[in-house]
This record gives structure tokens, C-alpha cells and sequence, in this order.
């Protein structure tokens, strides 16, 4: 089982030419409502992936809240529609969490109203986990309150679980939180805000992987977008994972498809290495890219494997 501990938003999508200057009015060329958040959006690639031949591989449990609103409705129909479980998402008396996504050509930039997000707890997450076991992953972000955050992952490190952490957005993060993560995956601005290194070229990357590895982080992994990523192992193990070229669309879920598809296959379906499951997870997210949306982007995964030419 695979917990995914993290917000649930609802996506308003606008694609324009240009963003407005101040005091300046600029008319939309269109307006697209959906499911997002980064729990949400990890939690589902999870689910997408997890599913084939009418098979779930990996199911998957989304601990977060919504509001007592029409918008909470929509998002907890829409997630149970992808075959996410969302017995541990929880009805409170805050509006939904809410994301504006501007689309202008190949940029988007994102505007985020916690909402119903902020109120996440540690009995929430007591609650999810009480029978989680060892053989079990806890994926967490940070669109969710850093405490309950930092609680969950020391709690899964003590039942033994796998926990993988995506710090987005970054921020500045106390110290022993690092020791209870096995796999981070930031990006190159998260690991800039992180560690104080850009990794701008190799030597910096290998430098940034290195810091991540002396704060107790067992597994890093570096996005880099369009170059692909850069992983280690903290053990000397370093490569570089190529990306995969599409045709790019809209980039907004791309990030989170990466993490949700390496959480699905390192360590939880053990046929991949841990390079192997970082391929994937880039090819999921090339998918990605080529299409609107957030959740509704992310590919199948018979999708994938045609494009990572790797059957499991």
C-alpha cells in the first residue's frame, strides 16, 4: 500500500496569450476546472500507473481534507473515479484548497489558496496509518502544515515504511526531518532553497546530491526538467537519467507524475532498480507534458511502457 500524505486542490486553468501588466485586463482564450493539488496529483499517477490489465498493482490511500463545498464534492467523485482511496480524506468546515494556473505559450505559473489544506492534523494521520506495516510507503509534500508533515514521516520511519519526500514548495526545513527520509526528489530550485547550491552543471549537482546525503537523505534525486534528472545512491553511485522528448503542451503536472511513478516502482513492485524506476518516472512525465491538465494529463501505463520499452 502506498499512503500519499498531501493537499487536494481544485485546478482553475487559464490559458492566455500574455499575463496582464498592472492595471491591465487581458481576456482569457480559455478556462478548464479540475482535479489538483500535489497529494492529489501524486496520488493518482499512482493509481493510473498502478492499473493494467483491469489489475491494481499498487492501490493507493490519500490522507487530506477537502471543504464541506460543492468543490470538495467534485475532487473526492474525481479521485475516487481514478481508483484512488479516499477513506482517509476528510470533510472540514474550510473551503476546498484552490489553485489558479496561468498558461501563457509553454510557461504556467501557479497561485495557490490552501483552504481546507491547512487544517491537516497528526490525528489524521495516527488515524491513517494504524495499520500500515513495513512493506508499506509513505509519499509526502509540503502544500500541507511542515509539522504534520515531519510528524508523519518520523511516524512511518518507526513502523519501518518507506518514505519518500518531494519538498515542494521548499522552505526551510529543521534538520532531523532529513534522517526519517529514504528518497527526496526536488527540483533544481527546491534543492537552490535547500542547500544554497544551484545545480546549475554537473559538479553542483553532484555537490547538492552530497548534501542531501549528509543530512541523512538515503536516496536524491534532482529534476531538471527538460535535461532529465540526476540521482544518487549515497554510496558513490551517481548517473544521470536522460530526458524524454514530446511535444510540450502544458508542464503543470510533470513534477508530481515523476514522483507518484517512482513511488509505484522503487521499491513497491521491486522489478525495477532504482535507475530503472527514475527512467520510468521520466517517461511518464514526458507524457505528461504533452497534454492539459494536472491530473487528467497523466499517462496510463501501458502509455509508459510503450514509450519506456520495459514490461513489468
Amino acid at each position: 500500500m502506498i499512503y500519499v500524505l498531501g493537499s487536494i486542490n481544485l485546478d482553475l486553468s487559464v490559458e492566455l496569450e500574455r499575463l496582464p501588466k498592472k492595471g491591465e485586463t487581458v481576456i482569457a482564450d480559455s478556462l478548464k476546472s479540475g482535479l489538483g493539488g500535489k497529494g492529489a496529483n501524486q496520488a493518482v499517477a499512482i493509481a493510473k500507473l498502478g492499473k493494467r490489465d483491469d489489475k491494481d498493482v499498487s492501490p493507493v490511500r490519500l490522507i487530506g481534507n477537502v471543504g464541506k463545498d460543492a468543490g470538495g464534492d467534485s475532487l473526492i467523485n474525481k479521485l475516487n473515479e481514478f481508483g484512488v482511496n479516499t477513506d482517509f480524506v476528510h470533510r472540514v468546515n474550510r473551503p476546498t484548497g484552490t489553485a489558479i494556473v496561468t498558461l501563457t505559450g509553454k510557461d504556467n505559473r501557479i497561485m495557490v489558496y490552501t483552504g481546507a489544506n491547512s487544517g491537516l492534523s497528526k490525528t489524521d494521520v495516527d488515524e491513517a496509518l494504524e495499520g500500515a506495516t513495513s512493506a508499506d510507503t509513505l509519499l509526502c509534500q509540503l502544500e500541507v502544515p511542515l509539522y504534520v508533515v515531519a510528524y508523519a514521516l518520523r511516524k512511518a520511519r518507526a513502523i519501518g515504511m518507506t518514505t519518500i519526500f518531494n519538498p515542494a514548495p521548499a522552505k526551510e526545513l529543521p534538520e532531523d526531518l532529513y534522517y526519517n527520509v529514504d528518497i527526496i526528489v526536488p527540483n533544481e530550485t527546491e534543492t537552490q532553497i535547500l542547500t544554497g547550491i544551484n545545480p546549475r552543471d554537473y559538479d553542483s549537482q553532484i555537490d547538492a546530491l552530497q548534501e542531501f546525503h549528509e543530512r541523512g537523505v538515503h536516496y536524491a534525486v534532482i529534476t531538471l526538467g527538460d535535461k532529465g534528472s540526476v540521482i544518487s545512491d549515497g554510496t558513490g553511485f551517481i548517473a544521470h537519467i536522460p530526458p524524454r522528448k514530446t511535444a510540450v503542451v502544458d508542464t503543470t503536472g510533470a513534477g508530481d507524475t515523476f514522483v507518484g511513478a517512482l513511488a509505484l516502482t522503487y521499491p513497491h513492485i521491486g522489478m525495477y532498480s532504482f535507475r530503472e524506476a527514475c527512467a520510468f518516472a521520466t517517461a511518464a512525465a514526458a507524457l505528461t507534458v504533452s497534454k492539459r491538465g494536472a491530473a487528467d494529463s497523466i499517462p496510463t501505463f501501458a502509455e509508459v511502457a510503450a514509450m519506456y520499452n520495459r514490461v513489468i
